[in-house]
């Protein structure tokens, strides 16, 4: 490399900074705040044409926009495969600043984190927050049927499969202890009823994100698909080239063995978990939607737990499966293998009905 590398080891406020020179000397070593006088300086003390590198953290996004303002070319490392490459006893920041200076010194590939532009985002912000208060409300549910069998009048509400129907929610508003209880009921059936509004407005803004994204248009030709689930599953896709192949995909997203090979010994553990909790979360609820609404789908779903015998390993097993066939749809653009093109249709006019300005 006939170019300066800087490394910075990243804190919540401040980046210890190594710089190397194009034959692999230490010129400079120092410290910057991570703002705009820290920014400035870090530019005063470092050639622009010097490539710069730091792990991927907390402060990932606002240190690379800042950086590549300045016109640096920036690396963002991913620090859990960057763990796999060099594993050291000393550990201190100036140590991992060295470290990192060293390797993209040496011109190996570094395993890089994927940063999002502001508008993807933005609409991953949204996404998430859906996702989160989703959560709450789920959790908030089950906590109010909880209290209402505790005080023993659960059985009071009418007869229905959903215990938030309309009926069902009438009938709670309606009862009364004539003491404390009342106010605790009524305090968590506002809070249900402030979560629930909030979904509403978040919901249009992801819909009107859908409605423009051929992505998840396509995703949406999956029965069992809607423009939530699809925009998710698309958001933490992004550019399905930047995988090689499926494999890379299902690894992404956390869904393969672990792999503790030693020698002639092969041995493979539990599924690493290590992508996003979000992305194998989504994938999830895919499974379940795809498996009841997709006959091959299920059908392999159940000749897997069959084998097995177990309806965890079935279930990971058919995500695998759904992110071949992802990963075949946008790559080749290709809809639904199984899709029922009148349900697509019905889909994207529900989606599109409004502005998408």
């Amino acid at each position: 490399m006939n170019t300066m590398v800087a490394a910075l080891d990243l804190s919540d406020t401040e980046g210890v900074t190594t710089v190397l020179s194009p034959y692999g000397d230490v010129t400079d070593s120092f410290t910057i705040r991570l703002d705009d006088h820290g920014f400035a300086q870090f530019a005063g003390r470092v050639p622009r044409d010097a490539k710069v590198a730091f792990e991927a953290t907390g402060m990932a996004y606002p240190v690379h926009r800042a950086l590549a303002s300045y016109g640096y070319d920036v690396t963002v490392v991913h620090p859990k495969e960057l763990a796999w490459i060099v594993k050291s006893k000393k550990k201190n920041d100036k140590a991992d600043s060295l470290k990192i200076a060293k390797l993209h010194m040496s011109g190996m590939m570094l395993p890089e984190s994927h940063l999002l532009d502001p508008e993807e985002q933005v609409k991953r912000d949204l996404l998430v927050q859906r996702v989160k208060i989703g959560n709450e409300i789920g959790r908030l549910k089950n906590s109010i049927i909880a209290y209402l069998k505790r005080e023993g009048i659960y059985h009071r509400l009418p007869p229905s499969t959903d215990n938030f129907s309309e009926k069902r929610r009438k009938a709670i508003a309606a009862l009364r202890f004539n003491d404390d209880r009342d106010l605790v009921l009524r305090t968590m059936t506002d809070r249900l009823d402030f979560l629930e509004k909030q979904c509403d407005p978040i919901e249009d803004r992801i819909k009107k994100y859908a409605v423009k994204s051929d992505d998840v248009r396509l995703l949406m030709t999956i029965n069992g698909v809607d423009y939530y689930l699809a925009s998710l599953i698309s958001s933490y896709v992004g550019d399905v080239s930047r995988f090689p192949s499926d494999d890379q995909l299902a690894s992404y997203f956390g869904i393969v063995p672990a792999n503790r090979d030693s020698g002639s010994v092969k041995r493979r553990g539990r599924m690493a978990k290590e992508g996003p909790a979000t992305a194998r979360w989504a994938l999830s609820m895919m499974v379940d939607t795809v498996n009841r609404q997709n006959k091959p789908i299920r059908e392999y779903y159940q000749s897997v737990r069959a084998r097995t015998g177990s309806g965890k390993m079935a279930h990971v097993s058919t995500g695998r499966k759904l992110l071949r066939m992802l990963y075949h749809m946008l790559k080749t653009r290709q809809h639904w293998k199984w899709e029922n093109p009148k349900l697509s249709e019905k889909k994207i006019v529900r989606l599109g009905g409004g502005d998408t300005d």
